[in-house]
């Protein structure tokens, strides 16, 4: 059998892209399907990636470079106008050629917002089509949107909260819960947690994600008289980055608080946990997020507004899911609070969580049969 997988990018090392990879490997070591391609509308930057891709029965496809051309994008624009397209003319053409490869499912990684897949499906059988949520918006969707994924084979979310939103909007049952299927379980679960008062950022720089709101809270510890840390690590939008240095500098925060703007390999992940004590996530649209469950795999604790799949995660850890700033702050001062004891607890509760709740296993033999329910 043949499986196209599709994913917005593959440039940076982020969420949606380790799990396109991730889960392609899964798919491919199932023995389910003969033959994988990954597709971007972009061109993949496969040095980036290169610990996450071994089997050689996946291949990596984009659009033909010279749709770039100005005088090819200006024909495309005349064309959509001419026939009032909600899609791009030329990127149609190209999947109705790519049927000839005969693909028996496609599994389209994507955000509500995006509409890059609309010629996919336009192309293929509904009936063959599953999507899988990497992020969401909580917004409703347009007319078209709608039409296509209440017609597919299943819309794949990571928590049952999502699930209840899409089967409202969609006003359809062909929604399911699926988390995500981490990279480096093995050596995240074997890492042991550093309690030095270090909180850590594993994200791409960009504004969704709110980092601004880790640096303002280490702010706000300092002026309760704690002496915490800040590990941020990722790469982005620069523009941002400037704005997140010129912060730090205005709170007087230059010892307090490291930016490592680069990536880390997805293998290594381990080696980040292991040099923070607690984890934050602070962004205000998600669906997981991956960090969350390296994390928690790695006997982190988390300290999470309440978003993606994170309440679900961590069971009864209620205390470290917040919705305010001012319920993060002092939550994060209870837990710089803990002594060696009890943060060793909390940790090895925390992995407990993991174990019994998330681990990959699972989720690998539940997702091959998504493809045949």
């Amino acid at each position: 059998m043949k499986l196209l997988i599709t994913t917005p990018f593959l440039i940076s090392v982020g969420g949606t892209e380790i799990e396109t990879l991730t889960t392609a490997q899964e798919l491919a070591d199932s023995g389910k399907f003969e033959k994988i391609e990954i597709f971007s509308p972009y061109k993949p930057e496969l040095q980036n990636f290169q610990d996450l891709i071994v089997d050689q029965n996946i291949n990596f496809t984009t659009y033909p470079e010279f749709f770039k051309k100005p005088g090819v994008k200006k024909i495309n624009t005349f064309l959509r106008r001419v026939f009032k397209l909600k899609y791009s003319f030329i990127e149609d053409v190209y999947w109705k050629l790519q049927r000839l490869k005969r693909f028996d499912y496609i599994y389209v990684l994507t955000s509500p917002s995006q509409k890059y897949y609309f010629p996919i499906f336009r192309n293929f059988d509904h009936a063959k089509c599953l999507v899988k949520y990497t992020m969401i918006e909580e917004q409703d969707f347009e007319v078209m949107k709608r039409e296509y994924l209440s017609a597919i084979k299943w819309n794949i979310v990571m928590s049952n909260r999502h699930k209840d939103l899409f089967t409202t909007m969609l006003d359809s049952n062909n929604i399911m819960v699926q988390d995500i299927i981490i990279a480096n379980e093995k050596r995240l679960l074997q890492s042991k947690s550093n309690r030095s008062f270090t909180f850590g950022l594993l994200s791409r720089f960009s504004r969704e994600k709110r980092i601004e709101l880790a640096i303002t809270l280490i702010y706000n510890l300092t002026l309760g008289g704690f002496n915490p840390n800040l590990i941020i690590q990722g790469d982005g939008d620069n523009n941002y980055v400037l704005e997140l240095e010129k912060l730090i500098e205005d709170y007087g925060l230059g010892n307090n608080i490291t930016l490592l703007k680069r990536n880390i390999s997805p293998s290594n992940t381990h080696l980040f946990y292991k040099n923070i004590s607690f984890f934050l996530i602070t962004s205000k649209f998600e669906t997981g997020p991956l960090t969350g469950l390296e994390a928690m795999a790695a006997g982190v604790p988390v300290l999470s507004f309440d978003v993606g799949a994170m309440k679900e995660r961590l069971g009864d850890h209620t205390d470290l899911i917040v919705n305010e700033f001012d319920e993060m702050v002092e939550e994060a001062k209870n837990l710089v609070r803990l002594n060696e004891e009890d943060y060793l607890e909390l940790s090895d509760s925390v992995r407990q969580t993991y174990i019994s709740k998330c681990s990959n296993l699972p989720k690998i033999k539940s997702l091959g049969k998504l493809f045949f329910k």
